[in-house]
Formats: structure tokens, sequence, C-alpha cells
């Protein structure tokens, strides 16, 4: 391998990578872009969508009101619920007249007052949002009416509260800040780095194969006295390149999102949202990243290096995207935990390990074992590119 002939063809190829719309598009502007957009896009509709919410009082049908006079009477103090009068209360909650129904049965009141036990019934529609709210805060609404019965009765019998709860439970959380932040980002961005570090390099992949065939200039670079090793280097470090790009864009926009985003979002919790990344586990996703990103150059080079046409290639590489996508998605698993088995298994073992350093467990063993063994399918998969351009039915296949 000549290193200077490898270094001219690598510039030339960034040089026609960086004058490619496409392979901008999906390279630098849609890693900037995308996490802001999904981050800030999705705060302010759920921010929207929670005003509102609150604002809007929640529309409710008594039945058997007669039966509850002193409930509706607190019940219906402020401006949370609003009694609606319908006929039919199951057609109403159908067309969203009402978003929730409560149903008292005869002589609620009169039980109660004897100290016996009654009933009542909630009904909503558990396919509507609103619905489901409105269930959620007449359930509470009940609860603490019926806490008050219940303090009621104690104090009528001389008996204290505190005997019906004899442990105070207390809930400290030791996760620190870091691991909060990690524990924010561990499921999310392993997945869309890996996504985006196949998108990053499928274009400039496509182009430098199928686009130059079509185009007519893949036979001017082979006349040149260049050995087909180092074209087929200098190509490859251009879509390595390509997808390093993206994967760094991708990290720092996504971390830039996350942190903005969940201090919006901390105006509607009790708590502080907490969020800290130490350079530390970015360093380590970053290195785990770059034998995956070399496999999938080499392996979309080989791919796109069968095509006819650009448009060919696409149809060609498209399918790898499922192949990618649903290994990629093991960190929504609940339960699945890296392991030796899984620490062999591509994609799969770079998601579960970065979503741990993420989180701030370092387990140096398994963190080696995975960066050797992406970087030997790496490795096999830049040596299949190679025997590739070596092939002429393969170059010339116009």
């Amino acid at each position: 391998m000549n290193l200077r002939k490898v270094r001219i063809i690598y510039f030339k190829e960034m040089l026609e990578t960086l004058r490619d719309r496409r392979t901008l598009i999906s390279t630098i502007l849609i890693p900037i872009l995308l996490f802001p957009i999904l981050m800030f896009g999705m705060s302010a509709v759920v921010v929207t969508m929670m005003e509102k919410t609150e604002a809007e009082a929640t529309r409710v049908a008594m039945i058997g009101e007669e039966f509850a006079h002193s409930f509706v009477f607190t019940f219906l103090e402020g401006d949370d619920f609003q009694k609606v009068e319908v006929e039919d209360f199951e057609s109403a909650l159908k067309e969203k007249e009402i978003h929730a129904a409560l149903e008292f049965p005869s002589g609620f009141e009169e039980k109660l007052t004897l100290g016996e036990n009654s009933e009542a019934t909630i009904y909503y529609d558990a396919a509507e949002l609103r619905s489901s709210i409105a269930a959620e805060k007449l359930f509470d609404k009940l609860e603490h009416y019926q806490d008050s019965l219940v303090a009621e009765r104690l104090r009528d019998r001389g008996v204290e509260r505190s005997l019906l709860q004899p442990i105070k439970i207390n809930e400290e959380n030791l996760a620190s800040q870091e691991k909060m932040g990690g524990f924010m980002l561990g499921m999310f961005l392993p997945y869309m780095i890996v996504i985006l570090a196949m998108v990053g390099a499928m274009y400039p992949a496509i182009d430098l194969t199928a686009g130059e065939k079509e185009r007519g200039t893949l036979e001017t670079i082979l006349v040149t006295p260049v050995s087909r090793l180092d074209i087929a280097t200098g190509k490859f470090l251009t879509v390595l390149t390509a997808s390093l790009i993206t994967i760094l864009l991708s990290t720092a926009s996504m971390s830039l999102s996350a942190s903005l985003g969940f201090a919006q979002m901390s105006q509607f919790s009790s708590e502080q949202v907490p969020f800290i990344i130490k350079p530390l586990p970015i360093i380590l996703l970053l290195l785990l990243m770059l034998p995956l990103a070399a496999l999938f150059s080499s392996a979309l080079l080989s791919v796109s290096l069968f095509a006819k046409s650009y448009k060919e290639a696409q149809s060609y590489v498209s399918p790898l995207m499922f192949v990618v996508i649903l290994p990629a998605m093991i960190n929504f698993i609940p339960g699945i935990e890296l392991n030796w088995g899984l620490a062999f298994v591509p994609i799969v073992n770079i998601s579960l390990a970065a979503r741990e350093v993420l989180l701030g467990t370092f387990r140096w063993e398994f963190i080696g074992l995975i960066f050797v063994s992406t970087f030997i399918y790496a490795s096999l998969s830049i040596f299949v590119t190679k025997q590739l351009f070596e092939k002429e039915d393969v170059l010339f296949r116009t």
C-alpha cells in the first residue's frame, strides 16, 4: 500500500463528497438539526398540551348524584371539574361531550353515614388520553374523600390515625447526577447514534461506488497508476470520515439538546431533573463507535459496489437499515443486560455497552472485548471490500 497515493485518493474523494448535497444533508445537517427539533418540538408540544389540559375543566357526568350530596358539593368546589347534564353518558363519552362519568348507587351516603361500605363507579374511555386523565383525577378525588371518611370514623372511635401507619417509609435516591444524566441518555443516545452512523456512511458509500459507475468516472480513476488496494482504502477512509463526523455531531447535538430539554420540562416536575454527563463516558462511547463505523463503512461500500446505478444501490442498502435498527433497539427491552454471549453480537454489544458507560458502569473487560470483536468484524468486512475492488466483473457491472 502506497500511503501517499492513498492520501491523494482520500482528499480527492473527500472533496467530491463535500460537493454532494445529499451527503452533506445526511452527514452534517440531519445530526445537527434532528435532535433539537425532536427535543424542543416534543417539549413544546408537551408543555402546550399540559398547560391546555390544566386550564381546561374536566367535564364529568354524574349518575345518581342525589345519593351523594356532600361529595358532589365538595367535588364542584374550584374550577377543576365541570358537571355536565347528559341523557346517555355512554353516548356522551363516545361523542367526547364529557371526559368521564361517575355513578353512585342508591343509598351511597346513607350507608357511609351508618358506618357501612359502599362503592362508586368511574366510566371512561381508555383509548382517549383526556378521558384517562379525567379518570385518574376522579380516582384521586374519591380517594381523598375516602381518607376523610376514614379519619372521621377513627376520630369517633377515639383511634389515632397513626395506628394505621406504624411504619414511615422514606425514599432516598442514591444515584449521582452523572448517573441520572446517563439514565436519560442511556436508552436513546446509543440507538440514535447507531442509526445515524449508518445513515452518515450510506450516501457517501453509494456515491463513491454506484454513483461513479453511473457518471462514468470510476474507469478514470482505475486507469491511473494507483493500485486497487489504494483506491479501496481511500474510498473506505472517506466513508469512514463521513460516518465519524455524523457520530460526533449527533452526540454533541443530542447531549446539548437533552440538557436544555430536560431543564425546560423540569417546570412541571416537583423535583429538579439533574442532567450531568462527564467526559469519560462520552469518550468511551465514541471509541466504541469507531470500529462499528468502520464496519458500516466497509459493508456499505461492498453492497453498493454490486449496484449498476445509484437508484439500484439504494434498493440494496435500504433493507440493511432494518438489520441495524432491530439490534440497536435492544436497550428498549427491559431486563436485557450485557453478558459474555451478547458481547460478541455486532451492534447489540455496542448498544448495551454504550448504555452502561453512560450510566457510569465501566466493566473494562467487556469494553475491551467488544472493541476487539467489533474491530475484527470490521477488518473482515474491509478485507471483503478490498477483494471486491479486485474483481473486474463487479467494478464494470453496468
